[in-house]
């Protein structure tokens, strides 16, 4: 044990030691004025105390040894103090203490009830006390020892009701903080792991949107060069040689922003960190897509979109993104209708539609795809739909045109 524990539990012990000669004392000096309110015990002539009234205060005094275990033994301080209070006639002191650490403990009904029959039992000796009195010779003595034990047995209830509600009231202000500092603590942690939940999906669909595309681009060009390679056209092989490795460059290039996004900050919210460029992006996709081998019929009437918020050019550009992707992959014969429309008033529509061979949605993919084009969607208060009709695949999406940056 360490010497500063060792100095805490001595001063406690000796506290304790003090709280309890203090009761003893406080008992004694009780069981004296209990004693010279009964002529049994006091003789009114004399006013020394009778053979009866020494016998019953050594009584008294051997109950005042219980007192050392009020804290762990309370309803044997009780039942001691209950005998000594109307067996001995002698006073409710033990009683009252051992009341006092009981209601402070109370949490059934039984328990209250005992609590009731504790201090009913104080008021019964006072009862007593006040008879043994009405029996003095002395009218003056007598009055004065009835105020005396009146006085006493309101000042004894209310020290028990008082000392025991007022720790019960402590405890529970204590417990109540304590829950709400765990509730604090709780909803810390949930904030940090819903915090890391959102890193988590916005990486997800930043790799997604990114490095996932890249690499599927990269696969049905490194097919197509397979089928160039057996035509054996020289000229062909090199531009598809040029393009393969063009889209390899860009794969490598979006997996190191990644993994520098990741070094610098963990998973941070705001990858990638390149800023949209407006329509020079958008035409970017289209000549991708279209190297890719698949024929897009655009209809675009954005106004104002180069000096859109940079999270909306963010959202046309990923969802764009995927839905030529995922036409690319899945379109029976690589034609896609790509609709783009809207401004600052009516918001954002785009619509994407292809010939699919694959049954409803693409069953032939993850769908991890349609997840982000809808997460995208949903984070700018927007709305996606994706429905299948006459062989048709068709993505509808809806974006407002926010007024200011949103939290990504």
């Amino acid at each position: 044990m360490l010497p500063r524990t060792r100095r805490r539990s001595a001063l406690r012990a000796l506290l304790s030691g003090a709280i309890v000669v203090v009761m003893i004392c406080a008992g004694l000096l009780v069981l004296v004025m209990a004693s010279m309110t009964s002529p049994q015990m006091t003789d009114p002539e004399t006013g020394g105390p009778t053979d009866f009234g020494a016998l019953m205060a050594g009584l008294g005094m051997l109950v005042l040894l219980a007192l050392p275990w009020y804290r762990k033994a309370p309803l044997v301080l009780m039942v001691a103090g209950a005998v000594s209070a109307l067996v001995l006639r002698m006073d409710p002191f033990v009683l009252a203490v051992g009341l006092t650490v009981w209601i402070v403990r109370c949490r059934q009904r039984w328990q209250w009830a005992v609590g009731g029959i504790g201090l009913a039992l104080i008021v019964l000796n006072t009862v007593l006390h006040l008879h043994g009195l009405s029996q003095w010779p002395d009218a003056e003595y007598r009055r004065t020892g009835q105020v005396l034990v009146v006085a006493m047995t309101v000042l004894c209830v209310g020290l028990v009701l008082g000392i025991s509600l007022w720790t019960r009231q402590k405890r529970s202000t204590k417990h109540a903080e304590s829950q709400a500092q765990s509730a604090q603590q709780n909803s810390e942690l949930l904030s940090g792991e819903l915090a890391r939940q959102r890193e988590r999906e916005d990486l997800a669909r930043e790799v997604h949107d990114t490095l996932a595309g890249r690499l599927s681009g990269l696969s049905l060009q490194v097919g197509s060069l397979e089928q160039t390679a057996q035509r054996g056209d020289e000229d062909q092989l090199d531009e598809a040689l040029r393009t393969t490795r063009s889209y390899a460059d860009q794969a490598l290039a979006d997996l190191r922003v990644l993994l520098t996004s990741l070094r610098e900050s963990g998973a941070s919210a705001t990858i990638p960190a390149k800023t949209p460029t407006g329509v020079p992006d958008l035409q970017d996709l289209l000549d991708d897509a279209a190297a890719a081998g698949l024929e897009v019929r655009p209809y675009i009437l954005l106004d104002g979109y180069s000096s859109a918020p940079p999270a909306l050019q963010r959202a046309i550009l990923r969802i764009t993104q995927e839905a030529l992707t995922n036409a690319l992959r899945h379109s029976e014969d690589r034609v896609v209708h790509l609709s783009i429309s809207g401004d600052q008033q009516r918001g954002v529509r785009l619509g994407f539609s292809n010939r699919s061979t694959t049954g409803p949605g693409f069953s032939g993919g993850a769908g991890t795809g349609l997840i982000g084009i809808r997460e995208r969607a949903h984070l700018l208060g927007g709305t996606a739909e994706v429905r299948t009709e006459g062989g048709e695949f068709a993505v509808s999406v809806f974006l407002p045109w926010p007024s200011a940056e949103p939290a990504r």
